[in-house]
């Protein structure tokens, strides 16, 4: 079979044949195993000890080769990317930088009350409610006209052994006849519509426990309040249907946390109210079986056929594709690009100006614009496969070399 028809058969039915994937026996349980355990690991020495979760990982962001390298890896998550200077942004290869942003284990923002005080002869010191600014300050308007889109979980411990939560979606569904301008919500539109979430979670959610507010640097804040329900019959005491919930604002039983919850669904544009848009690792577990799975796909097509594994690489990449340099920085993309327009395999572009001068031929060739409709990404990858059929008889090992170098 061409390779052209081979990468035909797998586009055109892509989710059969990731679904397929996922349906082998050894994939199923490996990725059972990731669902199930991901959302209990606390750190990175936990995460990092338990293999079959590390494995899992490595291989979902094209890093399997790696999987060896727990001390350069252990190194890649410890740093993060919040710096400069973090050893994964000082790696020529932004998979490190996709790894250790899905894998920060540093808990979220969070806050706890304060018990009150009661010594013989002195004034009582009343308990504090828990009180949680989140850590960026709100823009001057956000646009939630088109796909942007911020969703989160607000959770309060209420007493010993009770957590309530609601999951805040804020959207251009869920914003819609509740604003002005749906292209220029104000921050205090947004304070609004959480706390309209918050009423609308109920008695079983965080309706009448927390308040949300906007602190004088212009960032969210949400507080614990007193609640009082006093059940069915809306008079003190009595037990069953009519038994009374009384949760106090203050103490440090009372806590809040908040946590990035996954958008709402594909083709939405994350965004950034204040605490960022990255997911935990126990939110962010649909999108690494995802990976992996795609991965998986990629790497036994290869088996068979190196250049169906390049044009389905090269089909996932494109749509973050921007300019020559883009291309240049990855060797399996440069092999797929240089095929299709005819530069040859190998350059002696090893200076500045010369990688400047083929970056630039490249982008005068490639219409990386044309990358966001995906009809003009299977025209190219099509194009490629058909060109690499001409030219190769079977698939060339040495080209798998490009995908433990590249970026997967």
């Amino acid at each position: 079979m061409t390779t052209l028809t081979s990468y035909m058969l797998l586009s055109r039915n892509l989710a059969t044949s990731l679904q397929r994937k996922g349906a082998e026996p050894i994939v199923a349980r490996d990725t059972a195993y990731y669902q199930a355990n991901i959302g209990k690991v606390k750190s990175i020495e936990d995460f990092m000890a338990d293999t079959r979760l590390y494995n899992y990982a490595v291989k979902a962001f094209g890093l399997e080769d790696m999987g060896y390298a727990k001390a350069f890896m252990r190194k890649v998550l410890t740093e993060g990317t919040d710096s400069s200077a973090a050893f994964a942004n000082r790696l020529a290869d932004d998979r490190y930088v996709a790894f250790a942003k899905a894998f920060d284990f540093a808990p979220g923002p969070s806050a706890a009350g304060i018990d009150g005080v009661l010594k013989e002869g002195q004034a009582p010191v009343p308990a504090v409610a828990a009180r949680l600014s989140l850590p960026g300050a709100l823009a001057t308007t956000y646009d939630f006209s088109g796909t942007n889109e911020a969703r989160f979980t607000l959770s309060s411990q209420v007493d010993a052994g009770t957590t309530k939560s609601a999951t805040i979606v804020l959207n251009r569904a869920a914003l819609a006849g509740k604003v002005a301008d749906l292209a220029n919500v104000t921050p205090t539109e947004l304070g609004q519509a959480i706390s309209a979430q918050i009423g609308a979670s109920g008695a079983d959610g965080l309706m009448g426990k927390v308040q949300v507010g906007i602190g004088v640097n212009g960032n969210l804040f949400f507080e614990t309040t007193d609640y009082t329900d006093y059940g069915f019959d809306g008079a003190p005491g009595g037990d069953g249907v009519n038994a009374d919930t009384i949760y106090a604002a203050g103490g440090k039983v009372r806590t809040l946390s908040v946590t990035n919850a996954p958008l709402s669904g594909a083709g939405q544009n994350a965004v950034d109210i204040g605490n960022g848009t990255d997911l935990p690792p126990g939110a962010n577990v649909q999108a690494v079986v995802d990976a992996y799975l795609q991965q998986s796909l990629e790497a036994d097509a290869g088996a068979q056929d190196t250049g169906v594994r390049l044009a389905l690489y090269f089909a996932r990449k494109a749509p973050g594709l921007n300019s020559g340099y883009d291309i240049l920085s990855d060797p399996a993309l440069t092999q797929v690009v240089n095929t299709v327009i005819g530069l040859p395999a190998t350059s002696s572009a090893t200076t500045t100006d010369a990688l400047t001068v083929r970056a630039k031929l490249i982008s005068s060739k490639v219409d990386f614009a044309s990358f966001q409709d995906p009809a003009k990404v299977e025209a190219f990858a099509r194009r490629f496969a058909a060109i690499w059929d001409a030219q190769n008889n079977t698939a060339t090992d040495p080209i798998l070399a490009l995908f433990s170098n590249g970026q997967g």
